[in-house]
């Protein structure tokens, strides 16, 4: 197992955490149902604005903040880190007044979760804009995937998804890849997840408009 996993695994649930929040009209404020961490002690500790409206916490920012509650100063000090200072790093989050489940997660937990292929996106649909000499506009939308660092848009002349290339890649929907010298779109796209280890299930051929 590499010893990021464990890491990994806790940012996932701090991110499940953040995922109860809900806004109770009566006290006039945002509210969490925790299961793994005191995610609101966490954030008025960091002095993070998560009673604002906009404010967003996505894996990123939960894998920085375990960094942070492991006594590292970021998330890179942990992929670069010998065998001792992950002890000691794994040590400290345990022991951290902050985490909720004080035993640790089974090893053979750890691994399950992080052999599950994501999810594959939905409604893939690919917007064909014509604009005249400069070429051809592919915008692609489709519904966001959890715990997805980026997503990788596919194509082919074919409809088989073994003859997919890679087309253009982004953080999140929509997408755009921009066709020119006179070159027409393919005729299907697909996209996958990727969690910044393994890509996920693929997606339903693209709806278009032309």
């Amino acid at each position: 197992m590499n010893p990021t996993d464990y890491f990994k695994f806790q940012a996932k649930h701090l991110l499940k955490d953040f995922q109860t929040r809900v806004f109770d009209e009566e006290k006039n404020l945002y509210q969490y149902n925790p299961k793994y961490f005191d995610i609101e002690g966490i954030f008025n500790y960091f002095k993070l604005p998560h009673q604002s409206k906009d404010f967003k916490f996505t894996l990123m920012n939960a894998q920085h903040t375990i960094s942070k509650l492991a006594g590292l100063s970021q998330w890179e000090d942990l992929l670069k880190a010998n065998e001792q200072e992950y002890a000691d790093a794994q040590k400290t989050l345990n022991s951290s007044k902050y985490k909720l489940v004080s035993s640790e997660t089974p090893i053979s937990e750890i691994i399950q979760e992080n052999q599950k292929l994501l999810p594959a996106p939905q409604n893939l649909y690919a917007c064909i804009i014509p604009k005249g000499v400069f070429g051809i506009d592919v915008e692609f939308t489709f519904d966001s995937v959890e715990y997805t660092t980026k997503y990788m848009i596919y194509y082919s002349d074919t409809n088989d998804i073994a003859t997919a290339k890679p087309l253009a890649e982004g953080t999140y929907s929509p997408i755009k890849y921009t066709y020119r010298d006179n070159r027409q779109p393919a005729k299907y796209y697909w996209v996958r997840a990727f969690d910044g280890k393994n890509y996920g299930e693929w997606s339903e051929i693209a709806k278009r408009n032309r």
